[in-house]
């Protein structure tokens, strides 16, 4: 047998044993994206020479490339005039506006409440806002309505049906 037909016939044998033994190729990738990190029962201060100006609570919060996405949420801010929290079910914290879904209650420190589905904080302009129902209320008063716009800051409510109760003193 000549040397030339021994690597043919060696080459054959290859070529085959790829073909028979041919490595799979897994078209279908994981897309799913994975978190940075993952919290469990935290607290997490923003502090400044003055003391604590904000901090943001949950029960389980992921971190991710932009984004924050928190369970049983709440979010409190001591750097303006009243201490206010805002807190719901689930949040998403990204690009300092936070969305929330699931029983959102706001809550001021001179008594201002507001309930609702859904509701969305834009912390930069200081505003608040909801798609869906809403009900404010402080002491004894109470407003009903939809597409609620709320400047925390200039301390002004727009809204859309509105109907309430208000008490005179």
């Amino acid at each position: 047998m000549s040397i030339n037909l021994f690597f043919i016939l060696v080459l054959s044998l290859l070529v085959g044993m790829f073909g028979y033994f041919k490595p799979t190729v897994f078209t279908e990738e994981n897309k799913d994206e994975v978190p940075k990190f993952e919290l469990e029962s935290f607290i997490i201060y923003e502090i400044s020479s003055l003391g604590i100006d904000r901090f943001f609570e949950g029960e389980h919060g992921k971190r991710f490339e932009d984004r924050y996405e928190v369970s049983s949420a709440k979010f409190s801010n001591n750097s303006k005039e009243l201490f206010e929290s805002i807190s719901a079910n689930e949040a998403l914290y990204k690009k300092d506006v936070i969305t929330l879904n699931g029983d959102v209650h706001y809550i001021r420190e001179d008594g201002l409440q507001f309930r609702s589905a859904e509701g969305k904080y834009d912390t930069p302009r200081s505003l608040v806002s909801t798609r869906g129902n809403f009900v404010i209320t402080q002491n004894n008063n109470r407003v009903n309505g939809t597409k609620l716009l709320f400047n925390t800051k200039q301390h002004t409510v727009s809204a859309d049906m509105v109907s309430g109760s208000y008490q005179l003193d």
